[in-house]
């Protein structure tokens, strides 16, 4: 039997995993602050405090001891010093951290895992908190797997992103599209990226770190069409010339207009699960949840959008 805790069990990516490895016959826990009510049953235990405060966690972890950690929820250096600090680690057999390809400074290569990690104005704080985060994992001695993911999509997911376009396309609203960088990105969906954390529990390799994604393309016009497909409607796209204005991409688009392309050839060559659902198929299936659950998201920095919609 093994006995698993996840760190978080309430949002898109976490609350997926906890459901999946249920599923799956192991014995979960899952910690959270407590702040939101779980929606799906069968785990062992709700752990709740606030894990930034050492001593909260310490209480609620005392004597209690995991085979494998997955953290979903640390975002800095901090959230994992003081989790690691606070917990029985002697059975440990891996802490599974979900990082980000956000960590990687800019380039426009398809980024390998020793590429150099450091500040990236694309990502700001959020990526350097994600890098902090690593290099204390790395040095921590503990077993560790750190994987980094590119955009990760599909059913639950919380962020405006597939679901904004679901929404104009639906209502036949102009999407406004950057254009002029001719931008590659890549995308996960929720389904693979659960069964490659749960593929680095079967797995030999320890302490190394892996990108994580589908090696699919992307140019934003793809990923637009590809919804506009799964819907059966032809989405109406406004090309903005990024060039001669100064308007920030994310005041009107969900995604930054960079190209973010990770290689994958460490995660193929050790062995762990690959991720194959294709960018359609898995619209297909994040579509079909929005007609089921018609979930209500918004993104506030998104406030040009009608603006540049006039034709």
């Amino acid at each position: 039997m093994k006995y698993i805790l996840i760190m978080g069990g309430t949002t898109f990516v976490s609350s997926s995993l906890a459901k999946f490895l249920i599923r799956k016959g192991y014995v979960v826990d899952i910690l959270t602050r407590g702040l939101i009510s779980i929606d799906y049953e069968g785990f062992r235990e709700h752990l709740t405090c606030n894990r930034k405060s050492k001593n909260q966690i310490q209480q609620v972890l005392k004597e209690r001891i995991y085979d494998f950690i997955f953290d979903i929820s640390a975002y800095s250096k901090e959230d994992v010093e003081i989790l690691l600090s606070s917990i029985d680690t002697s059975r440990l057999k891996r802490y599974i951290f979900c990082s980000s390809g956000a960590v990687y400074k800019p380039t426009n290569l398809e980024m390998q895992e020793y590429f150099e990690k450091g500040e990236n104005p694309n990502w700001g704080k959020y990526g350097i908190d994600k890098k902090e985060a690593e290099d204390f994992i790395i040095n921590s001695g503990v077993p560790y797997i750190i994987f980094r993911p590119t955009y990760i999509y599909g059913e639950n997911n919380n962020l405006y992103r597939e679901i904004y376009f679901f929404d104009r396309i639906k209502s036949n609203k102009t999407i406004p599209m950057p254009y002029g960088n001719n931008s590659k990105t890549q995308f996960i969906h929720i389904e693979d990226l659960v069964r490659v954390f749960e593929s680095a529990m079967h797995n030999k390799n320890c302490c190394k770190t892996y990108n994580v994604t589908n090696s699919e393309l992307i140019s934003w016009e793809d990923f637009i069409k590809a919804c506009g497909e799964v819907i059966g409607e032809n989405p109406v796209i406004k090309k903005i010339d990024i060039t001669p204005i100064n308007i920030e991409t994310r005041s009107y688009f969900p995604f930054r207009d960079i190209n973010y392309m990770l290689n994958i050839e460490r995660l193929v060559e050790d062995d762990l699960y690959v991720p194959i659902i294709s960018l359609k198929e898995g619209l297909r299936k994040t579509y079909e949840w929005y007609i089921d659950k018609n979930p209500k998201l918004k993104d506030l920095r998104m406030n040009k959008v009608e603006e540049l919609s006039i034709e």
